[in-house]
Formats: C-alpha cells, sequence, structure tokens
C-alpha cells in the first residue's frame, strides 16, 4: 500500500519512465538475473547436503559450469549469428 500511496506523489515524468519499456526491460533483467543466481545457490546448498557437508560436488558443479562456458560459449554463439533469426515471425 505504501508504495503505490509513494507511486501517486510521483513527478509526471518520473511515473512516464516506470511505465515505459526501457524500465521494464531492466526490471525483467534483473528478476531474471536474481532467479538465476537463486538457483545456482541452491543447487549448491543441495550438493553440500547430499555429499555430507562437503563442498567437493560443489566445486565440480562450478568447474563444470564454469568450463561449459568457456568450451561451448563462443561455439554456440557463433552458430546463433550465423543462422536466420526470427523464422516463425511473419
Amino acid at each position: 500500500m505504501l508504495l503505490f500511496v509513494c507511486l501517486l506523489n510521483l513527478p509526471g515524468s518520473a511515473l512516464i519512465y516506470l511505465r515505459g519499456p526501457k524500465f521494464l526491460i531492466y526490471v525483467s533483467g534483473a528478476l531474471s538475473m536474481w532467479g538465476d543466481r537463486m538457483w545456482h545457490f541452491a543447487i549448491s546448498v543441495f550438493l553440500i547436503e547430499l555429499y555430507g557437508r562437503n563442498l567437493l560436488l560443489t566445486a565440480i558443479f562450478g568447474l563444470v559450469v564454469a568450463g561449459s562456458v568457456l568450451l561451448l560459449g563462443a561455439l554456440i554463439g557463433d552458430w546463433v549469428d550465423r543462422n536466420p533469426r526470427n523464422k516463425g515471425q511473419t
């Protein structure tokens, strides 16, 4: 309720910015990154509990994720750049 009252007292330009597509894209990106980081944290906690409060599985998971990004990131990026996009849109 307090947020709603604060939004009513904003000047016109701030309210237009908060409803604009640029701000909504920023919020969407922030929430997406937050969710991704929460999943990584949850997986790490689960692996610590799974292996008897030892960080070995968590470290292996981190190395596999980082290694796969390092090895496959450029290959997948090049593949995406070579292929045409938006095939479904007409």
